[in-house]
């Protein structure tokens, strides 16, 4: 935005006149005028204390940098100082030399090059001048050495400051080219180049406020253009556009081309000047033949003998929005065509400012949906549940980020569990309600479950806490909130929940899509499930729970070919329960259904979570023990018979207990290829039926045995 500027140099006067005396006091010090006056130092101390705060002053009043002059007085000002408090010390009997490096170092580390070299300077010249006139009892020696170090301690400063000017060059040119990639990625995102890609890895607030920016570039654009244009059109000394603040407090310069130095900075307020009479009536305002030195114009500090000014409001579907001025120096009037043609300046900016705003309302809307189908792509993809709850929280997220959100599914008694949770900043700690259940109470999921329509109203919190997922505990910082059934073949499965501890942070436009979003949630999530249903089914035993025979034959077949890799030893066991014909018949097939469940669920819980047991077939299983030596295999089928042996069952004709045979087969020692290995566990089981059954047999033990 072009701006005139000014300057103002009476800021300089204070540290000029506190700089001349700095330099008075050194050169009287470098001399030998000071040496042996207290008073002198003491003067000096004052002057070189007093220099800094006051150079800092006036540039706090200029509101700029501190400029070369202002930062040569420093360098100065502090080297003398060094050198008057180094001369006191050597008075007390204290080397003051180190204080001398250290604020040199200090001086041409921080400082540019220019105040580095006066800041060197003034300390060569306070070191060799008591020398040339004879004030020093130094020697010529002792005083190159000190130049030496002086040199040196400079000369170190400069290069470990050149080598942080180096490397802050090579990170701006980094910045640089990821800035120019961010340029490539921006013009993909606004059609400009064509990339859908890009767009949809751009994060939803990086997004927005791209948008937001280029939408502001281009009102200024359009903003500066048109006022450049009014300004040739009528010859004007400023042409400007002023414009309220957010709060409609104060009228701020949006757009300036004037002759003039003398712009004002700051706020506006709208009563002030001829302004007022604009912004209370809202109509245009004229003045002619204004006297010289009219200080009604506010947006000017001082008065620019004005003869000629006009003003119009800017206004939008009724709302005041800001006021057009253009003034000029010649006696010429201003009319009604000029008039008339900032009326349709101002008409064409509010167009502009319109337009960009419908744009970018298109392109968040554009976004917002791209997010939304890429959503429905990634649920069209997924297969188990576990896939599902990941898709659906980072598809919300994308929609509508959140802070904390979660999957709850209805089980058949009525109650819901916490399926799936993510929590992030203020309810990490909620993290640790995944896989718990609530029973059907008031809580918000109950509510919802039962009245199939979210909730709270409006996603908005109006309590402290909320019970969500049941009475108690409640939950605290949640300020926006939705709660959205998932509803499939008409009945509702679960709920989606998000929240964040921002108010009103989901919008209609968000809730609407994750309501969206939630509809296609929830048939993917009954799908899911019926896959998994379909898919236990065809590798889980229905009676017993266990493996069956074709999922034993495809683990199998994964052990060897993954113990063929690590080279280490599995175990096959084979078991059947001896006599199961005799419990058939004697207790009822009932009966004998509930034995094969005990035994399958003592099988299944003393095993490792590596290990599988499997329903081979009728009554027999088959177990596999991975990584495990033939010892361990054998304590670990010895101790599975004994608590077989331990249960004991009932029936109409009183309680019994059965026993178990187990065959140990062993790879790869036993045998490397599938098929063999588990016959010779079969013959290593039927060793164990023939010889008196409830024990345990190894193939290999067996031939031993048999050699």
């Amino acid at each position: 935005m072009p701006r005139n500027s000014h300057k103002n140099s009476k800021h300089l006067y204070p540290s000029l006149i506190l700089m001349g005396v700095a330099s008075a006091i050194g050169s009287a010090y470098a001399f030998g005028g000071i040496a042996a006056g207290p008073v002198w130092l003491l003067i000096g101390l004052l002057a070189l204390t007093s220099l800094p705060p006051t150079i800092f002053f006036a540039q706090w009043q200029k509101k700029s940098k501190i400029g070369p002059l202002q930062e040569a007085s420093l360098a100065v000002s502090f080297m003398v100082g060094a050198f008057i408090a180094a001369s006191l010390l050597e008075k007390l009997g204290v080397s003051g030399s180190a204080l001398v490096y250290i604020v040199l170092v200090l001086l041409v580390t921080l400082h540019s090059k220019t105040g580095g070299f006066v800041a060197l300077g003034t300390a060569l010249a306070l070191s060799w001048g008591p020398f040339f006139l004879g004030e020093t009892a130094a020697s010529l020696n002792e005083l190159i050495a000190q130049s030496a170090f002086l040199l040196v301690f400079s000369g170190l400063s400069t290069l470990v400051h050149s080598a942080e000017i180096f490397e802050r060059r090579k990170r701006h040119q980094r910045e640089v080219a990821e800035e120019k990639e961010g340029l490539l990625r921006q013009a993909r995102e606004l059609r400009l180049l064509s990339s859908q890609r890009t767009e949809l890895e751009l994060p939803q607030e990086a997004k927005a406020e791209l948008i937001a920016r280029e939408a502001v570039v281009a009102v200024n654009h359009a903003i500066y253009v048109t006022v450049s244009m009014l300004k040739t059109a009528l010859k004007a000394h400023t042409v400007v556009l002023l414009w309220f603040d957010v709060k409609g407090e104060y009228l701020h310069i949006k757009e300036l081309l004037s002759e003039s130095d003398h712009i004002i900075e700051h706020g506006i307020e709208p009563a002030r000047g001829v302004i007022g009479g604009i912004t209370r009536r809202r109509e245009a305002v004229e003045l002619q033949d204004l006297k010289a030195g009219f200080r009604g114009i506010p947006y000017y500090t001082e008065p620019q003998n004005i003869t000629e000014f006009a003003g119009i409001p800017v206004v939008e579907n009724g709302h005041l929005r800001g006021v057009l001025c253009v003034d000029r120096k010649t006696r010429e009037p201003i009319g009604p065509d000029a008039l008339k043609l900032m009326e349709d300046t101002a008409a064409y900016l509010v167009r502009a400012i319109e337009n960009q705003r419908q744009f970018a309302a298109m392109e968040r809307s554009k976004h917002e949906l791209t997010r939304f189908f890429e959503a429905s792509r990634k649920l069209n993809n997924v297969l188990t549940s576990e896939d599902v709850y990941k898709v659906a929280l980072a598809s919300a997220d994308e929609i509508a980020p959140w802070e904390f959100a979660a999957i709850s599914i209805t089980s058949e008694k009525g109650a819901h569990q916490v399926s799936a949770i993510e929590a992030r900043g203020p309810f990490e700690h909620l993290s640790r309600l995944k896989g718990m259940e609530f029973e059907d109470d008031t809580g918000l999921v109950s509510m919802v479950l039962k009245n199939r329509h979210y909730l709270p109203y409006g996603g908005v919190v109006r309590d402290s806490s909320v019970q969500l997922f049941s009475s108690f505990p409640p939950i605290e910082g949640l300020k926006s909130l939705l709660v959205i059934p998932l509803i499939a073949q008409d009945q509702t499965i679960g709920t989606l929940v998000v929240g964040h501890s921002q108010a009103n942070h989901f919008s209609r436009e968000r809730r609407e899509m994750l309501e969206v979003v939630s509809n296609q949630v929830a048939p993917t999530l009954h799908n899911a499930r019926l896959y998994e249903q379909m898919e236990l089914m065809a590798t889980t035993d229905g009676l017993t729970g266990l493996a069956n025979h074709r999922s034993f034959q495809t683990r199998l077949d994964e052990t060897i070919a993954r113990h063929r890799r690590t080279g280490r030893g599995f175990a096959v066991i084979l078991t059947d329960i001896d006599h199961f014909k005799s419990v058939n018949d004697t207790y009822g097939h009932p009966v004998g259904d509930e034995v094969l469940r005990q035994v399958s669920a003592n099988f299944a819980g003393n095993l490792r979570e590596t290990d599988l047991a499997a329903r081979y077939g009728g009554e027999e299983f088959a177990m596999i023990l991975e990584d495990t030596d033939l010892e361990a295999a054998l304590l670990t089928a010895n101790r599975l018979r004994t608590e077989i042996k331990k249960l004991v069952f009932d029936s109409d004709q009183g309680p019994f207990s059965i026993t178990i045979s187990m065959g140990v087969g062993y790879w790869p020692e036993d045998a490397d290829h599938k098929q063999e290995l588990i016959e010779l566990t079969d013959q290593a089981l039927y060793y164990s039926k023939q010889n008196g059954r409830d024990r345990v047999t190894a193939h290999q033990h067996m031939i031993r045995k048999a050699s």
